[in-house]
């Protein structure tokens, strides 16, 4: 009976576990794409303080993406290397700066920079994502843990611009980049208190 009923404990806390570690990473994908909404919602207002043409906004844009599909394609690897915990982490950690890095931007160049670290960042996301879930879940609940962090991409879509627009208001276009990579440092807080490998 003890023996029964201590493993029953243990299958609700891995399940908790599990679960917790799903809304951790679908949080991240949310805060991903308010990462990369940042700029598009904010162009108008930055454009105001310096000038950005239409072929600039092209160029910062295929910055991202040129780093975005590289980082797709090797992403994967480094996580292997690295191992999830850590690799999710180094990836957060540097596409959130990268997003700081959009608020101290004086320049068409500065943004460019920052644009293309932040691809470099945020492509290693769904990587990490896939892997901490093959990690974490058995296969009967794999496909319901990947749509589960994947809902977090409609999340942040959604969230981010009344989100920014309301920042922008209150404290100006600046602070929607420091706080929106802030909060990936949080979340980092979190993931390194809650992930535990096997």
């Amino acid at each position: 009976y003890w023996k029964k009923r201590s493993s029953d404990c243990r299958n609700k806390m891995q399940s908790r576990y599990r679960w917790l570690v799903a809304l951790l990473l679908a949080t991240a994908t949310a805060l991903n794409y308010l990462d990369r909404q940042s700029l598009p919602v904010m162009i108008g207002e930055l454009q105001k303080q310096f000038p950005i043409s239409p072929e600039d906004y092209a160029r910062i844009q295929a910055a991202f993406l040129l780093a975005y599909a590289a980082m797709y394609a090797i992403g994967g690897r480094i996580i292997d290397l690295l191992g999830t915990r850590a690799g999710y982490a180094v990836f957060i950690a540097w596409w959130s700066a990268a997003t700081i890095a959009h608020g101290f931007a004086q320049s068409v160049g500065g943004l460019a920079w920052s644009r293309f670290f932040l691809g470099l960042g945020e492509g290693g996301g769904f990587p990490a994502s896939a892997k901490a879930v093959a990690e974490t879940f058995p296969p009967k609940e794999r496909s319901f843990a990947f749509g589960l962090f994947n809902t977090g991409s409609s999340l942040g879509a959604i969230v981010a611009p009344p989100l920014i627009a309301a920042i922008a208001l209150s404290w100006g276009w600046r602070w929607v980049f420091f706080c929106a990579g802030a909060a990936g440092f949080v979340w980092l807080a979190f993931w390194m208190l809650t992930f535990r490998p096997d």
